[in-house]
């Protein structure tokens, strides 16, 4: 089991390194590119979208990659794509969002990154700030699909075929800590985070697994995911809020909880009506 383990790791970590040794290339590359054509590289929109063609390029290479991945271990069978996990997926996002807005209207907590408050920062974004916000949205897209395959789905399920343990329940508990604890090193080398951040994302893997483990369905941690990301635009200059994170966290899982809660009485209620 160690063994196998370890090669788990070591190909982890030759994964992660070889998707930023390319985006090393890559910057060099564009670098260039811009002395051959004469282009200010200090440019922001050069920078822009020299940032999103290359982290493009990463992302729809990482996505087919991790579909390899999913299809040679046969885990492909853990992805609903059936019309009503979909509409359950924006339900339950749609719900998320409102009860979120409402809980910091209450408590007058100042939140940016509602769809309400979003309309005064897009009033006066140019042309450039829409297409700009219109790609790294399709980017955080494919990012979201891609991290929520891997992690969730590929690294999970083999890291549990692979750790021998009598007790499932712990089993579960070692396979999202160890994931989690992969997806949050994953992302120093990006943004050289310190160590509550990393601690940070820990916390936000772990609850993109609840998500995922709960419902069994993949969508609602790739979507949460999408939307944790939203701030990280870079047309909005503005610092991130952790409060709607948090919020938005317990919400959500208050929402899946009374879900269960009710359609466990609603099956328990029917069983004896049936058998009376």
């Amino acid at each position: 089991m160690i063994k196998r383990f370890n090669i788990l790791i070591l190909i982890f970590f030759i994964f992660v390194m070889a998707l930023y040794f390319y985006q090393f290339i890559m910057i060099y590359l564009f670098e260039g590119i811009y002395h051959f054509f004469n282009i200010r590289n200090n440019d922001p929109l050069v920078m822009t979208s020299s940032n999103l063609v290359y982290n493009f390029i990463a992302e729809i290479l990482l996505l087919i990659l991790v579909l390899f991945l999913l299809k040679k271990f046969n885990y492909t069978k853990y992805i609903k794509t059936s019309f009503k996990s979909i509409i359950k997926t924006f339900l339950f996002m749609a719900l998320s969002l409102t009860f979120t807005k409402y809980i910091l209207d209450i408590f007058k907590i100042y939140n940016i990154f509602l769809l309400t408050d979003f309309k005064n920062i897009i009033a006066s974004w140019n042309k450039v700030d829409y297409i700009v916000a219109i790609s790294q949205m399709i980017l955080f897209i494919l990012v979201a699909l891609t991290e929520e395959y891997l992690y969730r789905i590929t690294l999970y399920f083999k890291i549990s075929e692979i750790l021998n343990l009598k007790s499932n329940i712990l089993k579960i508990v070692f396979s999202i800590i160890l994931t989690n604890i992969l997806f949050s090193i994953a992302h120093y080398p990006i943004r050289h985070y310190n160590i509550s951040t990393l601690f940070e994302i820990f916390i936000t893997g772990i609850y993109f697994s609840y998500l995922f483990l709960r419902t069994g369905n993949i969508y609602l941690a790739c979507m949460m995911h999408f939307y944790y990301d939203l701030p990280i635009l870079s047309t909005i200059d503005i610092r991130y809020h952790h409060y709607r994170e948090i919020i938005s966290l317990i919400i959500s899982i208050m929402l899946i909880e009374s879900y269960y809660m009710v359609k466990h009485y609603y099956l328990r209620l029917f069983s004896r009506y049936e058998q009376s």
